[in-house]
């Protein structure tokens, strides 16, 4: 048995591993923001649009060249820290880095094969730069490890300081100081190169801190190795950790396809303003889910539905003031990224909606991951990403910019209602705004 003292130290350290990690995800936020603005006004919509596209496909397919290593480590470290199993410890660290290492590189050299077979012209900039940011790959593969590595140490908000403080900051700066000395030659091949440079002096930085927080016994132990079954437990991570990041780029990636970079870059905006909508609902959902937890366990349904409403409420709320401002303010906001993305000004209106009424409703997805039905929500989550590809290959040739909007705000609302309709059917708890729940509650 955990004694009071060590469950008292290990609460401790959870509570400022996720106060410091939700306030660099804050300022990461931030500083994305202002990334934007300032790419936007130095590159204008093409620009902008090729580095937006060139860096999307990187980051997405760093997610099957990780093999889902980068959450898995975070349990098996735990795990092997705990039981003082240093041999195995260092083992798959040694072994998760060289597969994805190996993955990374076969998949971005795959990638810029296939990009030049269906027909991309290699002297274009948008291919170059696809070229240049999928090289990148390995790099933030292995960052994406590393930065596991350290969730698995408990060493969170650590972990997070290279990839969402430093990296960002790279970027505006050497963007910024390229501009004053370059002025109108700057273009996006030359941000990719500093997204580059960025990104390769985070991994070292984050490889240094690996390094620091391992325990003294692991850095000397013979390695011992499990790979296959590493392997095969770690990939259901990647398909878990897929959902999201699909279903968050499939707009991006497909208006560059249909309708060129262009389109990307004055989409980028709409997305960015739609996202700040759903800020809260991240804020709240992390404070509730242990709330949901406990109270399930407890069989305290109904003490639960009057907290669900009452976060319901305030998610709806805060979220309604962002949405109306974005939309009132639509002209405006757009126009601190340049005067040609006014343009944008329609799908800023259509996702702002669609965003806000899937964010009122958003908690019902916590609801059932804190309550023993993520199987549910992953397999709704899938559902929704291929519906969601679907639409936008619909909509996207026939409407641009405004049907990516319409494509994506109906994929998630659609995803949003069978949520709110699954907890009410499992659960008897109504995760809407009326905060009525079923004639009968249902215990675990």
């Amino acid at each position: 048995m955990m004694s009071a003292r060590a469950a008292s130290g290990l609460k401790n350290k959870l509570v400022k591993g996720a106060a410091g990690a939700f306030g660099l995800r804050l300022i990461y936020t931030g500083l994305t923001f202002l990334t934007s603005i300032l790419l936007a006004r130095v590159l204008g919509t093409t620009g902008f649009g090729t580095y937006t596209y060139a860096v999307v496909w990187a980051f997405l397919l760093s997610v099957p060249a990780t093999m889902g290593f980068d959450n898995f480590i975070v349990r098996e470290i735990a795990v092997y820290q705990t039981q003082s199993f240093w041999g195995l410890m260092r083992g798959i660290l040694i072994w998760a880095n060289r597969s994805v290492l190996i993955a990374s590189i076969c998949l971005a050299l795959i990638a810029i094969l296939v990009a030049w077979f269906i027909g991309e012209d290699a002297h274009s900039e948008t291919f170059i730069g696809f070229c240049i940011a999928v090289s990148l790959m390995p790099a933030i593969a292995l960052r994406n490890v590393r930065r596991g590595a350290m969730r698995g140490l408990n060493h969170i908000a650590k972990g997070l300081v290279p990839e969402l403080l430093i990296d960002p900051l790279l970027l505006i700066v050497l963007t910024f100081t390229a501009y004053l000395v370059m002025k109108q030659t700057l273009n996006a091949l030359w941000v990719i190169a500093f997204y580059g440079f960025g990104t390769a002096t985070t991994l070292m930085i984050i490889s240094r801190f690996v390094n620091q927080a391992l325990p003294a016994p692991a850095k000397t132990a013979q390695p011992e190795y499990n790979g296959r079954l590493w392997l095969s437990s770690a990939f259901p991570f990647m398909l878990i950790e897929s959902i999201p990041i699909i279903n968050g780029q499939t707009d991006v990636l497909m208006l560059g396809a249909f309708r060129g970079v262009e389109a990307v870059g004055l989409y980028v905006p709409v997305n960015r303003g739609a996202q700040l909508i759903t800020f809260i609902l991240m804020a709240v959902g992390s404070a509730l889910a242990p709330m949901v937890a406990s109270a399930y366990a407890d069989n305290q349904l109904f003490d639960l539905q009057q907290t669900v409403t009452k976060s319901v409420r305030v998610v709806a709320g805060v979220g309604f003031l962002f949405a109306i401002s974005l939309i009132v303010g639509g002209h405006w906001y757009l126009s601190i990224f340049g005067p040609e993305f006014v343009e944008g000004s329609t799908a800023l209106y259509i996702l702002c909606v669609g965003t806000f009424v899937s964010t009122a409703l958003g908690l019902s997805f916590t609801i059932l991951n804190m309550t023993g039905h993520e199987r549910y929500t992953a397999m709704l989550g899938w559902v929704t990403t291929v519906l969601n590809i679907v639409l936008n290959a619909i909509f996207i040739p026939l409407w641009g910019v405004e049907g990516a909007a319409i494509a994506t705000s109906s994929s998630v609302l659609l995803g949003s209602f069978v949520a709110v309709y699954a907890v009410r059917q499992k659960l008897g708890i109504d995760a809407t705004l009326m905060g009525l729940p079923a004639k009968r509650l249902n215990p675990r």
